[in-house]
């Protein structure tokens, strides 16, 4: 990874072969954004410079149909470990596509509960913010809904990197594990690893022995409602097969997930 650097290039004959060159510049390796623009320039071109500045943009004027090249920025490479380390997880690379737009805080229902929305989450992570991200209970609000996901016009992945975050908060021992979230989580991924389907009695014992038992007497009524009308069986059932379910799941875990 070298130095960024932003071109503004003007084409020759008015624009003619806009397209061409469009896919012209898209084809250069060290090109890794370029967006047509109006005015008087014909395109904004972001570049990985790893040779230099120059060789890259003189790489750019050899082309037949450049007429002017104006350098707009330059960005000295810096290093940025929590941001690289989110980059390295699945989904985690679609961060540097986001434009900021606040699309995703917009469509999320569950904004006004998260300490920082999806689109400051992004922001904090490229400003290296790692406790600050790792901390907060925007991924433990996250309803999993995909609207984020749905309407972002960069298809940044939004909602896979909600589950990477809180895994990454666990690993560095900044959640604890002990959020009614996380609890869920772990109380679920038991049930189905045990059964290889959910068991609601099982599941909802685990995760109120944890979190509050005495919670769990303002739901027995409907419990027994359910217990009446065969709803909520005593005895798990298992699949067939379980180990291959358990085999999944332990793979999953080796891999930071489940």
């Amino acid at each position: 990874m070298g130095v960024k650097a932003y071109f503004m290039i003007n084409m020759k004959g008015g624009g003619n072969g806009h397209a061409d060159a469009l896919a012209d510049l898209e084809a250069m390796p060290e090109v890794e954004f370029v967006a047509p623009v109006s005015g008087q320039y014909d395109f904004m071109v972001k570049v990985d410079a790893p040779t230099g500045v120059v060789q890259v943009a003189n790489k750019i004027l050899e082309k037949e149909w450049v007429k002017h090249l104006d350098v707009l920025k330059i960005e000295p490479h810096i290093p940025k470990p929590f941001l690289e380390e989110v980059c390295s997880i699945p989904s985690g690379e679609s961060i540097n596509w986001c434009a900021q737009c606040g699309m995703c805080s917009a469509s999320c229902p569950n904004v006004a509960q998260m300490d920082y929305s999806p689109r400051k989450i992004i922001a904090l992570i490229r400003a290296g913010k790692r406790e600050q991200v790792l901390t907060s209970n925007t991924m433990s609000v996250c309803a999993s809904c995909y609207l984020c996901t749905a309407r972002c016009p960069e298809e940044v992945k939004i909602t896979e990197l909600m589950h990477a975050l809180e895994c990454l908060a666990v690993r560095h021992g900044l959640r604890g594990g002990r959020t009614p979230t996380t609890i869920m989580h772990r109380a679920f991924t038991e049930s189905i690893k045990k059964n290889g389907r959910v068991h609601e009695v099982g599941l909802m014992f685990r995760f109120y022995l944890r979190t509050n038992p005495f919670a769990a007497l303002r739901l027995s009524t409907v419990g027994l409602k359910l217990f009446s009308h065969g709803r909520m069986p005593l005895r798990a059932r298992k699949i067939k097969g379980i180990e291959q379910i358990k085999a999944i799941i332990d793979k999953a875990q080796a891999l930071g997930g489940a």
